[in-house]
């Protein structure tokens, strides 16, 4: 059988190379045996020996395996650093991804203020930059409780064995169960089918929607209103924050995910798409599904209507349709995630579907350093030609200096030939 991997992180490198410092004379056998008694990783002898005579590594995060610098390292860095400030601020339980620091929509728009100012309004970067980002600084969610089991714990990780009511109990406070009760509609009286309860249990890893995850998106949608904030991802942040804070809500999904499935189900509701509304679903889920996106629409519609009014009383004029260049990167992003909806409520997924938003982005980083290194070679070849013209230039210099130097030494030597004779005549 294969011996597993093991790498040390950052922190674990730079003590390993303090103790060698200290003990020179070590063997990389005794270092190796000294790594495994401290870490509990087996590590080779030659990576041991290239460890410690490597330099000390300086990283944001020493939890880090690897120095990754990314595209915009003086950007990054300075937005690490922001984080630990408000880290220091709010204390360590700020840098949950529950917590309002931890927001996606707060880091994008963060970064591109950087980004802005520092390298002008033609740099920008998008959410699935922002969700590497949080991986290679360890603030994922999965990474904080990686390391923290009792955090885990707390972040509802584990498999839910209670039943709806009594996790509502435990994690909401009376003033807001009262606030529920009067103002909107529950999730905790939501009782998922049979068929979605056992899957939640048995099938932890599921990346999918079921009507049981669309009726607690609708729900958390109904309660939320995201269309009525004033940035409207951070309303989709919101969703997606109280969803993971809910016991029956057992898919790992971002902000701009919950919305493109959002905007899904409506367009399969406008188009009349039933068999699309029905799939993974009983007919009472079907029928409450169908109930809340009317009032979904209703509200939404209202709402936007509202703004409208509001906008021609005072007079203001119709709002631009300007598309920038960002704005048109993120709309492409955009259609790749409604495209993977689509082929995840089809069952047309494949299991590469939920890489796709990443794989584009590194396509456009190719595309980018393909025409940078094409418009280098294009200068390069430039210098090329210009230094040719210039020796062939030189050469021509050097060639007709050289000419009239001998004609000047002909006409000298006729001269004194000249002399010569008429001082004998």
């Amino acid at each position: 059988m294969a011996v597993a991997r093991h790498h040390l992180t950052i922190h674990e490198k730079n003590q390993l190379r303090a103790y060698h410092r200290e003990r020179p004379d070590l063997t990389q056998e005794q270092l190796r045996e000294w790594v495994h008694a401290h870490f509990g990783k087996w590590i080779g002898r030659s990576t041991i020996g290239k460890i410690a005579s490597q330099p000390e590594e300086v990283c944001a995060n020493p939890t880090a395996k690897r120095i990754q610098s990314g595209r915009y390292p003086e950007m990054e860095a300075e937005l690490y650093a922001f984080v630990m400030s408000k880290r220091e601020e709010n204390d360590e339980e700020s840098l949950h991804s529950d917590q309002a620091i931890m927001s996606e929509g707060l880091l994008w728009t963060k970064a591109n203020d950087i980004l802005m100012r520092t390298r002008g309004p033609t740099q920008s970067v998008s959410l699935g930059w922002v969700q590497r980002f949080k991986k290679r600084h360890g603030l994922h969610r999965s990474q904080k409780a990686g390391r923290n089991p009792a955090m885990a714990q707390d972040l509802g990780l584990e498999a839910i064995t209670e039943t709806v009511p009594v996790a509502f109990d435990e994690s909401s406070s009376v003033g807001d169960k009262r606030r529920l009760e009067v103002d909107e509609p529950d999730l905790s009286l939501l009782a998922p089918s049979k068929k979605a309860a056992v899957a939640s249990r048995t099938t932890p890893g599921r990346k999918q929607f079921v009507s049981a995850d669309d009726i607690l998106l609708l729900t958390q949608v109904l309660i939320t209103k995201p269309w009525a904030y004033p940035q409207l991802m951070d309303g989709w942040q919101e969703v997606c924050e109280q969803l993971r804070e809910h016991g029956d809500f057992n898919l790992e999904k971002t902000a701009g995910a919950c919305q493109a499935r959002m905007l899904l189900l409506l367009d399969h509701f406008r188009a009349g798409n039933v068999a699309a509304l029905r799939k993974s679903g009983t007919s009472e889920e079907y029928e409450r599904k169908r109930e809340l996106l009317i009032e979904v629409q209703a509200k939404q519609t209202a709402f936007e209507e509202f703004q409208e009014d509001l906008r021609k009383r005072r007079g203001d004029p119709a709002p631009l349709c300007n598309v920038t260049q960002h704005e048109a990167a993120v709309a492409r992003v955009g259609k790749v995630a409604a495209a993977i909806a689509v082929k995840e409520a089809t069952g047309e997924a494949d299991r590469d579907g939920q890489r796709r938003l990443e794989l584009l982005e590194i396509k456009m980083e190719r595309e980018l350093a393909e025409q940078r290194r094409y418009a280098d070679e294009q200068v390069r070849q430039l210098e090329r030609l210009q230094r040719v013209q210039l020796e062939a230039q030189q050469n021509q210099h050097a060639q007709l200096l050289a000419t009239i130097q001998q004609q000047q030494a002909t006409m000298l030597d006729l001269i004194k030939s000249v002399a010569a004779q008429s001082k004998k005549d």
